[in-house]
């Protein structure tokens, strides 16, 4: 989020066998993919550029799989087993496995830090809290408070910002129809207390007058939020793919405003979709691409959307099968598209910059592929919630505070004269301020300035400066004196 304070001359900007293992380096960049059929699953591993060669069969995993790639590992989520399986990237080998309950069917899991984990379990009303370096149970978080009349909220995908942990709350009628019972929730856990945040609670004084109706969390438009969401930490918003009732064209991608805790209701509407929605990735704040399912043969179409058009602009591929997952490289610009539907199955290169495929036919990946994910070493996110906490008047000193950016080991801050602000000409910078979200030794001078704190990592790469109000990056500084002439916002922690 973006804020702005003013003090006397200043202007803030926060503003089966396992078949020749493939000899990586170890944290070497790839597309990882599980993949399986109704007998078996396995793994393969492409390159993220051209020719995009691949490696399969490299592990075993289980049938029904969804993969998630964490602190330099591999986490498989074995569905139909109940385990969490953890692959070592530069082997490809499992270095440990662990159950979170027989016949829980565990949905999705994410990585708080190196040590702790949350697992989804869709057939349980208990989030488990987990050692993922063990697998020890560290806690159960009770979700029944969203289930509706068969006792089971049927709680299913997660994703993180800050210290909340979003999760999808499907809640469907098992005993009658199968579909979801309205509404439907995002659960939201503070990961510091372990406990439900309630966005629209009462007051402490309004308290003794009685809570709201129904149970915590964000009641949402749509309906059966489903498969992986996506988090703009900058533009400070989640986008939840809702396909609602199959073919009833109800649902949408649903926006939720990562600050109110609200829903901000569709930006895309599934009636204009090709079919049901399906897996989508948000490739900038107002162009996605996302899969329609059709009914008359089970078919998913890849399609490009707009926010602004707010419609399907360009439809781009088609296969024979159902598609519930795509993966996006911002390094490369690159979507990969799984195709288990092709004659022989594989992953489809699509560039998003010059809106063309890049293979002629699927690389292989010998089973079908099912799920994927970019592995990469992230780097710096954004610094938000910019502040003076203090100004010394006789010394022109001021003290300011942040929120640190994700992946950061250091920070810098920037300034220039207000009057420069629209261009961002900088005329100062202290470099190396501290890996803390404070500083109280800010000293920019007496004419009126605007000023910038961007994180920096351990190699001394800067991330964003923050986004204007169009959300386009602000320009970094790169003056000869700056304090690193390199930016990279290739692979950003702050967005997923």
């Amino acid at each position: 989020m973006r804020s702005r304070f003013v003090v006397p001359a200043l202007l803030l900007c926060a503003v089966w066998s396992t078949m020749g293992r493939p000899a990586r380096a170890a944290g070497e960049p790839h597309l990882f993919v599980v993949t399986w059929n109704l007998m078996r699953g396995s793994t393969a591993a492409l390159e993220l550029d051209s020719p995009w060669s691949a490696d399969v069969d490299l592990e075993f995993v289980g049938t029904q799989a969804v993969v998630r790639h964490y602190f330099g590992n591999h986490y498989v989520v074995n569905s139909a087993a109940g385990t969490i399986q953890v692959i070592d990237p530069a082997t490809f080998e499992t270095t440990l496995t662990f159950s979170v309950g027989t016949g829980s069917n565990p949905h999705d899991i994410v990585l708080i830090d190196s040590a702790t984990a949350y697992v989804s379990r869709y057939d349980s009303a208990l989030l488990y809290k987990v050692d993922p370096t063990s697998g020890a149970l560290l806690g159960t978080i009770d979700l029944s408070a969203f289930a509706d009349g068969d006792g089971l909220p049927e709680m299913s995908t997660m994703a993180l910002d800050r210290n909340h942990l979003f999760v999808q709350i499907q809640r469907l009628d098992r005993a009658l129809t199968g579909n979801p019972v309205p509404p439907s929730y995002l659960a939201v856990i503070d990961v510091t207390t372990d406990e439900l945040v309630d966005p629209t609670a009462p007051s402490a004084d309004a308290a003794s007058v009685g809570a709201k109706a129904g149970p915590p969390g964000i009641a949402l438009r749509g309906t059966n939020p489903s498969l992986r969401m996506h988090r703009d930490s900058r533009a400070r918003r989640l986008f939840v793919g809702m396909p609602g009732v199959r073919l009833d064209v109800s649902g949408g991608i649903e926006e939720i405003d990562l600050d109110a805790l609200s829903s901000l209701g569709f930006m895309f509407d599934e009636e204009n979709s090709i079919g049901d929605l399906g897996a989508f990735v948000m490739v900038t704040p107002d162009l996605g691409y996302a899969v329609g399912h059709t009914d008359i043969t089970e078919s998913s179409h890849l399609f490009m959307f707009t926010r602004e058009e707010g419609r399907v602009t360009n439809e781009l591929y088609l296969t024979f099968d159902i598609i519930r997952s795509m993966a996006y490289d911002p390094a490369t610009a690159l979507l990969f598209f799984p195709d288990s539907g092709a004659l022989v199955p594989g992953i489809h290169v699509h560039d998003t910059l010059t809106n063309e495929g890049q293979v002629r036919a699927p690389v292989p990946t010998g089973l079908q592929p099912r799920d994927l994910v970019v592995a990469r070493d992230t780097t710096t996110g954004g610094v938000t919630d910019l502040e003076v906490t203090g100004f010394d008047p006789r010394t022109g000193t001021l003290a300011i505070s942040w929120k640190s950016a994700c992946g950061v080991s250091d920070h810098n801050i920037v300034w220039g004269r207000l009057q420069d602000v629209g261009t961002y000409q900088y005329s100062g910078r202290d470099c190396g301020i501290g890996a803390t979200g404070s500083y109280d030794q800010f000293k920019p001078g007496g004419d009126s300035y605007f000023f910038i704190v961007a994180g920096m990592d351990a190699a001394g790469v800067e991330g964003s400066y923050g986004v204007r109000n169009d959300w386009s990056e602000r320009p970094p500084d790169l003056e000869p004196q700056a304090c690193s002439s390199i930016q990279d916002l290739s692979f950003s922690c702050d967005s997923n």
